[in-house]
Formats: structure tokens, C-alpha cells, sequence
């Protein structure tokens, strides 16, 4: 469940930005930063990451095992989850991932091949907060009672919350490396 829903946000996040043409030349300028061009294709590595763009579309590899907008999207969505599905229960995950949140945001900020801001981050959060309170309100039960939350607390919220400080030093080491964020692998 949580791969569909990370799936579609990484797609709701990733496609407005995506439509920006990029500086190859700025971005090849970069320390650190590769840009090989291959016919149609592009291909871009800096760190673990590989970005290829080519006629089918852009598809970005972080072969460290943390892609950043994975891990990211995994934490709005269990942030989100113990907020409004069961508030005050998690008070400790809950606050964890609100700083990780944060400091990704700035990560993501500081390291997109395209522009993105800070607060364009920060309310596509709001924006899919808000999106999630309404369909919660709308199932008609209570949030403990939903399907959704439901999963989401024996899928995510009760493991995160058991090995809170892994967690911790996981999502700190997933923002050690300036790269670009991309969502591949996400599992």
C-alpha cells in the first residue's frame, strides 16, 4: 500500500518540476558533476546518482540504496498517517520525522537539478495534509477505525516508532551526501 502511495506522490511532486528544461552546461560546471551526451540521451552522475533523459523520459538512480525522495515521501505519508489518524499517540515519530522532513526539504532545495524552493516543498506537504484530513473526514468513521490508518500504523507507524533512534540515524545518513534527490529504488 505504501509503494502506491509513495508512487503517486513522488509523481505529484517530481512532474511539475520535471517540466523545467535544464542548464546541462551550469550542471556539468558543478563539482563533482558528469554530463555525458549520447545522441538523444543524457546522462548525468554526480555521487551515487545517475540521471538518464532521453525521448521516454528522465529516470534517476541512487545507487546508494537512500534515494532521498523516496525515503522523503515515506515520511511525509507516515507523518501525515500519525497526525491525523492517531494524534498524540506518537508524539516522539511524529517529531523525528517532522525534522527529518525539514531537513530534506532543504536538501531537496539545495540539491534538484531543476529549481525548486523550500516553501514549494513545504506546501505541497500542506497541500496533500489537507487532502488527506478531507478524505479521512469523508470515509465517515473515525481515524483509528479507517482501513487506511489502520495499515498504515501496523505497516509503518508501530515499527518506526520500535526502533525510533535506527530510524533517526537512517534518515540523517540518507542526507549525508550532497547529490540530487531521485526516488529510485524506492522499497
Amino acid at each position: 500500500m505504501i509503494k502506491v502511495l509513495v508512487a503517486l506522490v513522488v509523481m505529484a511532486v517530481v512532474a511539475p518540476v520535471a517540466a523545467q528544461p535544464l542548464d546541462l552546461d551550469a550542471i556539468a560546471r558543478q563539482p563533482g558533476t558528469q554530463v555525458t551526451r549520447r545522441g538523444d540521451a543524457v546522462e548525468i552522475k554526480r555521487g551515487d546518482v545517475t540521471v538518464t533523459i532521453d525521448k521516454d523520459g528522465e529516470t534517476g538512480v541512487d545507487s546508494s540504496g537512500h534515494a532521498v525522495l523516496c525515503i522523503w515521501n515515506i515520511a511525509i505519508v507516515a507523518k501525515i498517517s500519525a497526525d491525523l489518524c492517531y494524534p498524540g499517540e506518537f508524539p516522539q515519530l511524529s517529531a523525528m520525522l517532522g525534522q527529518f522532513i525539514d531537513a530534506a526539504n532543504t536538501f531537496i532545495a539545495t540539491n534538484s537539478l531543476r529549481p525548486v524552493t523550500k516553501a514549494q516543498l513545504e506546501k505541497n506537504i500542506a497541500d496533500r495534509t489537507a487532502k488527506a484530513a478531507a478524505g479521512i473526514k469523508a470515509a465517515g468513521v473515525p481515524p483509528a477505525q479507517n482501513r487506511v490508518c489502520q495499515r498504515q500504523r501496523e505497516d509503518d507507524l508501530v515499527p518506526l516508532n520500535a526502533e525510533l533512534e535506527k530510524y533517526r540515524r537512517e534518515f540523517q545518513d540518507t542526507l549525508k551526501v550532497p547529490r540530487p534527490p531521485v526516488e529510485n529504488p524506492c522499497g
